[in-house]
């Protein structure tokens, strides 16, 4: 102690000088601890609102496939009365197919947001995500395109307006077997958050498939196919909608699992 005071005595400008440099290599390292730490609150909070906008968003898409499923149900009843007998139609061939071919537009761009929303990557959906983005985007231009076509012209357009929807349907099911596929691979990594996907969802696709490839050798080869391809066409709607269904509420649970993970870690 008296050696420490002889020397500052002694060295009053060293000592001083040798204080103020600890202060301020302090003071610096607090502030880089200080600056570092609200980075990582700033990014923590805007992945949390991030999944708060995806997990409300796929919420919304999956009341749109609802919605979708139930157009399909009242275009199966409607198509039963057959549209083209003006004795027992309950509406017009027009309103029925513009009700059709509108409704199949808007459940293709719901496809496209349930992608684009999705907290999962879309390298990890699939292996080829670029092929995958060309055919959802093919579907919302060709499903677009018939739409148009029979909002047009009904009578002219009617034949080619449905051989673009038949065909569109066979890319979907390629679609709905990829959303499958991340459901599957979501079920099998988090066995232990009790989401499971139904065994039944696999059997859908191959039957949505398999319509979708029937309808379309029916409305060809049948001289009055067009009311049974209908019944196909609905048929395999309703599949493909229950499984986006599923997709985007796997997608919402997968947000909320997120978010309360980083609500976690911001507590500890």
């Amino acid at each position: 102690a008296r050696f420490r005071q002889d020397t500052l005595h002694k060295f009053p400008g060293w000592c001083r000088c040798w204080k103020e440099g600890l202060a301020n290599m302090m003071s610096e390292d607090l502030i880089q601890k200080v600056r570092k730490e609200s980075l990582q609150l700033a990014v923590i909070l805007v992945e949390m609102s991030s999944l708060r906008f995806q997990s409300t968003a796929n919420f919304v898409l999956a009341l749109f496939a609802t919605v979708y499923m139930s157009v399909n149900a009242v275009c199966f009843a409607i198509n039963y009365f057959d549209i083209d007998n003006p004795d027992v139609a309950v509406t017009s061939p027009l309103i029925f197919h513009l009700l059709e071919f509108w409704a199949t537009l808007f459940f293709n761009v719901v496809g496209l947001f349930a992608l684009l929303y999705s907290p999962i990557k879309l390298e990890t959906i699939t292996e080829r995500p670029t092929l995958l983005k060309l055919i959802v985007f093919l579907n919302v231009a060709s499903s677009f395109i018939a739409a148009l076509l029979v909002s047009i012209n009904l009578e002219k357009f009617e034949i080619a307006a449905h051989e673009i929807e038949y065909a569109n349907e066979l890319t979907m099911a390629t679609i709905d077997l990829t959303l499958l596929g991340s459901l599957f691979r979501r079920r099998s990594q988090c066995v232990e958050d009790g989401i499971r996907v139904p065994d039944g969802t696999v059997g859908s696709v191959v039957i949505a498939a398999a319509i979708a490839l029937l309808q379309l050798i029916v409305y060809n080869s049948l001289e009055d196919g067009e009311q049974l391809a209908h019944y196909l066409e609905f048929t395999f709607e309703f599949l493909s909608a229950g499984i986006t269904f599923l997709f985007t509420m796997d997608n919402k649970f997968l947000a909320d699992a997120k978010l309360r993970e980083l609500q976690l870690a911001c507590m500890d």
